[in-house]
């Protein structure tokens, strides 16, 4: 009898720890794969953009050291999250290619109908086949701004899959997906857990498609793992808190045994690498930061709102302490009374008071805010965005 076994990680988002004085994170990924004979290592996505590290990697080097990590540590197969396309095509393209493993992403294409990547991988493991297909959340569009995709078509992920399943069942003795999409339904129940966007359909694949052995999802930053209707599935957490592992036994090609658990990196010891300059690091966290178009990012990202948002200061690093995870902006509906009680302590942009008098004249507003300026029985949204990360972002695209 054979055994296989795949490990994986998600939505990394370029942090090396998992957490200030917790799980020790990516870096301990190489102690736990020497605990297996051969192992295939995934990352299912959102691995080069997300904390303040990958913001200075993104826009002062030409290759992230993330993808030197990615080499060392040895992924097989890495797929593309929807936060790896906030620096635009060009830029993913370009880590691509410094990349020694595998590439996939089987639903998206170029305006010429073409894939950006390919689909799907056979990788050997001594007499085994298996085939690893990277698919992506299908919501792209809706998540993600339209400047950065502009160029890009992304496929319905259901779709997709019954195109390239059979193709590689055939061929392999075990087929994994990975998946940067979260899920959708309780997966022992199937009753759904949150309205139906098409974000998230880890449910949905292992129900709908038939041939798949084990899926690696993620893109909730949430932990999971189980075999739901003989498919094994694992979803490893965030910032590589735990490792997800798959594994299969298999006889006369056939799978006759399989595994789905996660593995906490806290008490693992990590690795140590050294990937960047801390002192380069720090010189550009005190680099003047362009803040004249900030307004205009916050009016596309939080429309129809008017704006509170107290920036720090002037420096890259101030402005990334204006926000604080997870709730980075707030927007409050307040009546004309409670707006004319807070103008007379600070200013919001867009209103004015004349002659005691609210300018524009309104029944009630809509103020977005990264600071708690209202009771919080006013609060109608929070949201996650990662403002420091995509502001910059935003400005080296619109440069």
């Amino acid at each position: 009898m054979d055994k296989v076994t795949i490990l994986s990680t998600t939505d990394v988002h370029g942090f090396l720890t998992a957490a200030a004085n917790g799980e020790n994170g990516l870096c301990s990924l190489p102690a736990i794969a020497e605990k297996y004979h051969e192992p295939i290592l995934i990352d299912n996505g959102d691995f080069l953009v997300g904390s303040p590290e990958t913001t200075f990697f993104n826009t002062t080097m030409a290759i992230s050291p993330l993808i030197e990590l990615a080499n060392t540590i040895g992924f097989d197969v890495m797929v593309p999250g929807n936060h790896d396309f906030d620096y635009g095509i060009d830029f993913l393209k370009r880590q691509v290619a410094a990349f020694n493993g595998q590439y996939l992403c089987a639903n998206v294409l170029d305006l010429a109908d073409e894939l950006i990547f390919e689909p799907y991988t056979i990788i050997e493991r001594g007499e085994l086949k298996v085939g690893v297909i990277g698919v992506i959340t299908g919501a792209m569009p809706q998540i993600t701004d339209y400047d950065q995709i502009k160029d890009l078509k992304f496929i319905n992920v259901l779709e997709s899959l019954n195109r390239w399943v059979p193709l590689v069942r055939e061929q392999v003795d075990v087929l994994i997906v990975s998946y940067h999409g979260g899920i959708e339904r309780d997966m022992d129940t199937g009753q759904p857990t949150q309205y139906d966007t098409g974000e998230d359909q880890t449910y949905r694949i292992i129900s709908e498609i038939v041939g798949i052995d084990g899926v690696v999802c993620g893109h909730q930053h949430r932990i999971n793992a189980g075999i739901v209707k003989n498919t094994a599935f694992v979803q490893p957490g965030y910032r590589g808190n735990y490792i997800g592992e798959l594994t299969f036994s298999i006889q006369e090609n056939q799978v006759t045994d399989k595994k789905a658990q996660l593995i906490s990196t806290e008490k693992v010891a990590p690795a140590s690498y050294s990937l960047y300059d801390q002192s380069d690091y720090k010189r550009w966290l005190e680099k003047k930061l362009d803040l004249s178009c900030f307004p205009q990012y916050l009016a596309k990202k939080v429309p129809g709102t008017f704006y509170a948002v107290n920036v720090k200061g002037t420096t890259i690093g101030s402005f990334l302490s204006s926000f604080r995870p997870p709730y980075t902006l707030s927007t409050y509906h307040v009546s004309q009374s409670e707006l004319k009680e807070l103008l007379l302590r600070q200013p919001i942009e867009g209103l004015t008071i004349v002659n005691g008098q609210l300018i524009p004249d309104q029944s009630s507003y809509r103020v977005t805010t990264n600071e708690p300026i209202f009771p919080s029985y006013r609060l109608e949204t929070n949201y996650i965005y990662n403002l420091f990360d995509e502001y910059i972002a935003w400005i080296n695209m619109n440069q």
